[in-house]
């Protein structure tokens, strides 16, 4: 499994970023609903999804971009909110402390960077006997995702972990629609995974994070990518 990504080195003052950027997910979109996080992905940008995630778990050091918010194309026959406000996304491991308030900055100074080719294999992901995470419903685990809006960018903050398993949710996903984890769901024509709250793994700062399977796509409306776009930064 491959992921396209462009690395860039932003410093701000005394300290240096390293960026790695997803070039892929041509059709992929990210907005944030009332009360969850809402993910569209067709099967390839799924598996990119996944390959970003689990980057993100391996590169404790490494910023991880997903831009999400310009590509213009949209799930056929699935309506979204109008005007809605599409996100990119930020994965950073918690223990680079970045502050999120830096993000626009940083972006602003990342330049073309240089590109690189990604690669995992299947082995890589975790399967599916070692999703359970002991102690995470416990009040001292550390190791939650953490959510911050910044520059019309979710990011997203915690431990290898977490990103890993959310890696391999939305392989499964891309693997086969209805997926053989319990957290990934088919019905009436719905393919999706998620991140719940229940699991464990997410903070109280994270709602629901659903990843919706669309096979159709089309080039977003003027009026829809406006929508899109709104409020960039």
């Amino acid at each position: 499994m491959r992921l396209h990504v462009t690395e860039h080195r932003v410093r701000l003052g005394p300290d240096e970023y390293r960026v790695l950027r997803a070039t892929g997910l041509r059709r992929a979109l990210c907005y944030d609903a009332e009360h969850w996080l809402d993910l569209r992905v067709d099967r390839a940008a799924a598996a990119e999804l996944a390959a970003a995630w689990l980057l993100a778990a391996r590169s404790p050091r490494s910023l991880v971009h997903v831009p999400l918010r310009r590509h213009g194309e949209r799930p056929v026959g699935q309506p979204l909110p109008e005007p809605y406000r599409a996100r990119d996304l930020l994965l950073v491991h918690h223990s680079a402390q970045f502050p999120a308030s830096r993000w626009k900055d940083v972006r602003g100074r990342l330049g073309r960077g240089s590109p690189h080719t990604v690669e995992f294999r299947r082995a890589d992901f975790r399967p599916d006997t070692d999703r359970a995470v002991p102690g995470a419903h416990h009040a001292g685990f550390r190791d939650r995702l953490r959510l911050t809006t910044a520059a019309d960018t979710l990011v997203l903050s915690g431990s290898a972990l977490p990103f890993a398993d959310a890696g391999a949710d939305f392989l499964d996903l891309a693997d086969t629609g209805p997926g053989r984890d319990r957290r990934t769901r088919h019905f009436a024509g719905h393919a999706c995974a998620e991140l719940h709250p229940t699991s464990g793994l997410l903070d109280r700062t994270v709602p629901l994070v659903h990843v919706e399977y669309c096979p159709e796509w089309e080039p977003a409306t003027e009026g829809g990518r406006a929508g899109a776009e709104g409020g960039g930064g």
